[in-house]
């Protein structure tokens, strides 16, 4: 028995009596029960049945039957995840766990719906089944396919050849779309469970869709599960333990024995290395490995005839990848004129004075740290890692590394530098002046009463929806805007050079993640919209893949990067923080195989801990007795 305790995190046998044994709710492992400790019931879930008595002990009784738990195999999931995150049994049995009773589980439907070829929905002629949906789902069931379509492709064929596999489970980064996908496959006919929601109905159907806690749905044996948008953030845990509901629906299709599928605008350098892994003989990929890695389009031979490949890349025709994008076009500040101002080029003033909706993205709210050189416009970038550096006095400092040079431009030489400086606040008053019209602010959470979380103009107030009305909306924010306004007719990135040079060893990752939004946010090629990106970085890997619409560079450059610099995953990371960090730290460099780890720090309150394999420092995490006080242990968290 595990109660759910996660500062006790240990298994306890209790008896169960004959009168709960033989309730409505069977007792068999993942049921959830209430037991006596420390003078409390506690909720708890059965881990064993029948497991040896231990000898000389007077066993507590179990007081109450409560509900239906999560089946066996996914209480031995969260066994492995637990292990996998450094985390705690029971943090992830709650996640597996119904938020209400559950008294039983439908049963199985006695025949599985017929599935159609993919097809428009609605149609009254359904389409074969293109051959670049065949290619994603030919290769072999023991490492995971990488399908790369485009951000407003539809997902529709992959999703129906999945259900042609058998009970799939479908999983997406947001709830809306989860709804939507859900209510689709019901008008098809297909018995679909909503996760978490229809948690009891997940049993049995025949499609399960949900976000990050879906992959935790309590379905029987998988045959096909697909993640959309892996790359997504929103399936990884912002607490620690920081899982990865992709990784964890990898790990339940490998022991499923099912066709796992990893699809989206932009293949991670992680969905790589759990391909590569998988398909190997070891634990993990090597750098040299993830290096090689090629990817194959559905025009090679080895895609459409299940050649076997490492591991299988399928990508949707070149053609219809191209019109999946928007226009993307590039605003290089270096040639602009220096009167045009700080945030604004002759490019974003054409669109801002135009007839169009359009939605303008800069990520900081006061001011911003980035230089550049004042005579050509060049970004002051470190030489040694890529990353932005300040400007101090007469110095740029980089202050993660301690880096500091003089301020000489290393493209022309010049020493005058100006700072970038305007936030989004500053920069709605001057937009609305230079535009001619209102400017509508999003920034951080809705405001009350605001159910798409605009905020009010920089010098009225007027209601968002009555400037809507008087003609094309212009908005200007955080990200935050690309989830808030429903469509647009172009996007702006006032400064996407913020993006590119975050301290972050994803930031390139998280920069063409917000590009696909964008594109997400502006429709296809076809529907005229349009992205403009302002950047002094115009030969950027992620820039020149989203002009042209093949993310296939980047992902090579970005892989080679991490690999060379030992990141994530190439390496296996944990950043430990808090209170007793510094007592965890000094038990950890005790442990028998710290010899394999790196440990550096503190930087801020918080030790970096890196090795070569999972094995070894989730083997030494595991092994270190914590110590009390507040911890937090975050393996390979995002940003980092």
């Amino acid at each position: 028995m595990l109660v759910d305790e996660p500062a006790i995190d240990r298994e306890f046998t209790y008896v169960v009596p004959d009168e709960l044994a033989s309730g409505r709710v069977p007792v068999e492992v993942g049921t959830v029960v209430r037991v006596p400790l420390g003078g409390r019931s506690i909720r708890g879930w059965v881990t064993d049945v029948d497991p040896p008595r231990p000898a000389g002990v007077d066993l507590l009784a179990v007081k109450r039957v409560s509900s239906v738990g999560p089946p066996p195999h996914v209480v031995e999931l969260a066994r492995w995840a637990a292990w996998r995150w450094a985390g705690t049994w029971a943090h992830f049995l709650r996640t597996a766990s119904a938020d209400r009773v559950v008294a039983g589980l439908p049963s199985e439907p006695a025949q599985w719906p017929v599935i159609a070829p993919s097809g428009p929905p609605g149609g009254t002629a359904q389409a074969a089944t293109p051959d670049w949906v065949s290619a994603a789902w030919a290769s072999d069931q023991r490492s995971p396919a990488v399908m790369r379509l485009g951000p407003c492709a539809d997902e529709w064929p992959l999703v129906t050849e999945a259900l042609r596999q058998g009970r799939s489970l479908v999983l997406v980064p947001t709830v809306a779309w989860a709804a939507r996908l859900a209510g689709r496959l019901r008008h098809a006919g297909v018995s679909t469970a909503l996760a978490p929601r229809d948690w009891a109905g997940a049993a049995s159907a025949h499609a399960v869709v949900g976000t990050r806690a879906g992959a935790w749905a309590p379905c029987g044996r998988l045959d096909a599960v697909v993640v959309l948008d892996e790359h997504d953030e929103a399936y990884q845990s912002e607490a620690a333990p920081t899982w990865n509901a992709r990784d964890v629906a990898v790990e339940r299709a490998r022991r499923d024995g099912a066709r796992c599928l990893l699809a989206g605008p932009m293949p991670s350098p992680d969905a790589v290395h759990i391909a590569l892994a998988a398909g190997g003989s070891g634990a993990r990929a090597t750098s040299s490995a993830l290096s090689s890695m090629s990817p194959t389009s559905s025009s090679d031979p080895a895609a459409t005839t299940g050649a076997p490949t490492m591991p299988a890349f399928a990508t949707a025709p070149r053609s219809l990848e191209r019109q999946a994008w928007p226009r993307v076009g590039i605003a290089d500040r270096r040639r602009d004129d220096p009167a045009t101002g700080e945030w604004c080029g002759e490019a974003l003033t054409e669109l801002l004075r135009s007839d169009r909706t359009v939605v303008c993205v800069l990520n900081r709210k006061g001011r911003a740290r980035l230089a550049y050189c004042a005579s050509c416009g060049d970004l002051a970038c470190s030489t040694e890692s890529g990353r932005a550096l300040r400007l101090e006095g007469h110095q740029l400092v980089d202050p993660h590394s301690g880096e500091v040079r003089p301020a000489v431009c290393e493209a022309c030489g010049a020493t005058r530098f100006r700072r970038v400086r305007v936030g989004v606040k500053g920069v709605a008053e001057e937009m609305e002046r230079l535009a001619r019209r209102p400017v509508i602010q999003v920034v951080g959470e809705p405001a009350a009463g605001a159910a798409d979380g605009t905020a009010h103009s920089s010098s009225r107030r007027e209601h968002a929806g009555r400037r809507r009305a008087e003609g094309p909306a212009l908005y200007i924010g955080t990200e935050a805007v690309l989830h808030r306004v429903p469509s647009a007719d172009a996007v702006a990135f006032v400064d996407f050079d913020q993006e590119l040079t975050a301290p972050r060893y994803r930031a390139g990752e998280e920069a063409f993640a917000l590009l696909v939004r964008a594109a997400r946010l502006v429709g296809p090629r076809a529907g005229g919209g349009s992205i403009l990106v302002q950047t002094r970085l115009p030969a950027h890997p992620v820039v020149a893949a989203a002009a042209t619409a093949d993310p296939g560079a980047w992902l090579d450059a970005e892989v080679q990067r991490r690999s060379l610099m030992h990141q994530p995953p190439a390496a296996a990371w944990a950043l430990v923080s808090g209170a007793a960090a510094a007592g965890f730290v000094e038990l950890l460099s005790a442990d028998p195989d710290a010899s394999a780890l790196d440990i550096a720090g503190p930087a801020d309150g918080t030790w970096r801990i890196r090795s070569e394999t999972h094995q070894a420092l989730l083997g030494a995490l595991g092994r270190t007795e914590r110590p009390s006080g507040r911890l937090r242990v975050a393996v390979d968290p995002m940003r980092a």
